[in-house]
C-alpha cells in the first residue's frame, strides 16, 4: 500500500511540475462546464479550461507554498527547540508559556481576523500557516531535545566537560533532524489542507491565482449543474493528503 501512495505522490507532483512549466490555461467558452470525456478525464471548469491540467497547475502552486512553510517550521523547530534546552529554567518556563499562548488561538480565526484587516493574499495565508505549524513543532523539538539531554551518554559528555555547542552539534541536532525528516510529510499534508481550507473560504491565495482551495470554491458554486468540478479537484487532494499521512506513519515505524 505504501508503494501505491508513493507512486501517486511521485506521479502527481511530477505531472504538476511539468504542467506548471509548459501549460498556459486557455479559456474556451464553448467548453464551459463540459462533462468529463476520453481526452479530458476531469472535464472543464466554468471558464472552459481543462480541469485536469488546471488542477495539476494549481496543486503545484499550493504544494510550493506548503513546502516552504514545512521547511520554515523545521528550521524554526530545530533552532528554537534545541536552543531553549540550554536556557535557564526561568527563561525556559517563559518560552514554553509563550508557545502555549500562541497555540491557544485557532489559526483559522487569526487568519480571518488578519484578512478582515489587511485583506486576503499570500501574507494572510503565510501568517495563518506559520502560526498553525511553527509553535507546535518548536515545542515538539524541545521535548525531543529534553529526552536526549536526559540520556546517559549526553550526561556523561556533560560531566566530562563537553561544551553546549558540542552537545548541540553531536547529539541534539542529528536527533532532531531525524524527527524533522519523519514529520515533514505530516506537516506537508497539514499545510496543504490548511491552504485549501483558507483559500476555499476566500482568505487565502490572492484573487485570480488558482490553488487547490480556490478551485474547490469554484466547484461549490456548480455542485448541481457541474459536480465534476468539485469531485475532480477534491478527490486528488484527498488522495494526496492520505498518501502523505501514510508515508509519515511508515517512516515513523521504520525509524
Amino acid at each position: 500500500m505504501t508503494k501505491i501512495f508513493s507512486f501517486w505522490l511521485t506521479t502527481w507532483f511530477s505531472a504538476a511540475i511539468c504542467t506548471y512549466i509548459f501549460y498556459q490555461p486557455s479559456h474556451q467558452l464553448a467548453y464551459t462546464l463540459y462533462l468529463p470525456e476520453l481526452f479530458h478525464p476531469l472535464g472543464f471548469d466554468s471558464f472552459g479550461r481543462d480541469l485536469l491540467l488546471l488542477t495539476l497547475q494549481a496543486s503545484f502552486l499550493s504544494a510550493s507554498f506548503a513546502l516552504s512553510i514545512c521547511l520554515l517550521s523545521c528550521i524554526s523547530g530545530m533552532t528554537l527547540g534545541t536552543m531553549i534546552c540550554f536556557f535557564p529554567k526561568k527563561i525556559q518556563f517563559l518560552c514554553l508559556r509563550a508557545i502555549e499562548f500562541m497555540l491557544s488561538f485557532p489559526s483559522l480565526l487569526l487568519a480571518l481576523a488578519w484578512a478582515a484587516i489587511f485583506g486576503p493574499g499570500w501574507s494572510t495565508l503565510f501568517f495563518a500557516l506559520a502560526i498553525g505549524t511553527i509553535p507546535s513543532f518548536v515545542r515538539l523539538c524541545y521535548l525531543r531535545s529534553q529526552e536526549v539531554m536526559a540520556e546517559e551518554f549526553v550526561l556523561a559528555s556533560t560531566s566530562m566537560g563537553a561544551s553546549p555547542i558540542s552537545i548541540l552539534s553531536k547529539h541534539l541536532l542529528p536527533t532532531v533532524f531525524r524527527l524533522c525528516s519523519i514529520k515533514i510529510p505530516n506537516l506537508f499534508a497539514h499545510a496543504l489542507l490548511a491552504e485549501a481550507t483558507l483559500s476555499f473560504l476566500g482568505v487565502g491565495a490572492p484573487v485570480g491565482r488558482d490553488t487547490w482551495g480556490s478551485l474547490l470554491a469554484q466547484g461549490q458554486d456548480y455542485l448541481i449543474e457541474a459536480p465534476h468540478i468539485a469531485f475532480g479537484v477534491g478527490i486528488p487532494l484527498v488522495i494526496t493528503i492520505i498518501s502523505l499521512q501514510k508515508l509519515s506513519e511508515t517512516m515513523s515505524e521504520i525509524s
